[in-house]
């Protein structure tokens, strides 16, 4: 299979270019980031291994479409695989949990990927060297291509980059040809307030006994 020489995006002016090119913002990639964050937060430790992941996709998947379809973007479900299309533009903007977003090495799928999204890339992407100038024709009617929103967390960092993958045969991602890179911020922690009267007193602090039986 051939590979192509990744290109990298990190320098402010040609991010936020490239970005417009596809229908995206900073704005919009930092939104979709920092709530998937934000659920991946909600998991305690109690609840089944794989929640956090769940639900950071869950609600990565939400904000991608809450941001863009208002802006004429459509949901899509080919192959089961959850996409959020600009027919206009030919796009087809998946949400990825992935290892290490803005990262020297590719980023990995935290969850292995099937078949239907080797097809969809598959498709998309050979369609997309097929086309003399993607970018002055007019893209409805061709398979969209396939762009990730990749965002990784590790309670210290969040990061987030918009990356278009290669076509691959295995159950991981082997490569992409442009790596646009975001979102690179710190999460601070802010300890919430348990409870606050309505007359805008301080806190109650809630004192927790336990008792051996």
């Amino acid at each position: 299979m051939l590979q192509l020489k990744t290109v990298v995006i990190n320098e402010s002016f040609q991010v936020h270019q490239e970005l417009r090119a596809l229908g995206l913002t900073v704005d919009i990639v930092t939104a979709i980031a920092r709530k998937a964050s934000a659920a991946k937060a909600e998991a305690l430790e109690i609840d089944p291994s794989s929640t956090r992941g769940t639900l950071a996709y869950i609600k990565g998947v939400r904000a991608t479409r809450m941001e863009l379809m208002p802006q004429g973007w459509r949901l899509s479900r080919t192959g089961n695989v959850e996409s959020t299309v600009s027919d206009e533009l030919g796009i087809q903007l998946c949400f990825q949990n992935v290892d290490a977003a803005c990262a020297e090495r590719h980023p990995q799928a935290i969850s292995g990927k099937g078949a239907g999204s080797r097809k969809l890339i598959q498709d998309g992407q050979t369609e997309l060297f097929d086309r003399e100038a993607p970018e002055v024709l007019d893209a409805i009617g061709s398979t969209p291509t396939v762009w990730m929103v990749c965002v990784s967390t590790d309670g210290k960092k969040l990061r987030a980059e918009v990356s278009c993958p290669e076509a691959f045969e295995g159950n991981q991602f082997e490569g992409f040809s442009k790596r646009i890179w975001v979102v690179d911020e710190d999460l601070e922690f802010t300890p919430g307030i348990v409870d606050r009267p309505d007359d805008g007193s301080m806190p109650i602090e809630h004192e927790v006994r336990i008792f051996k039986k």
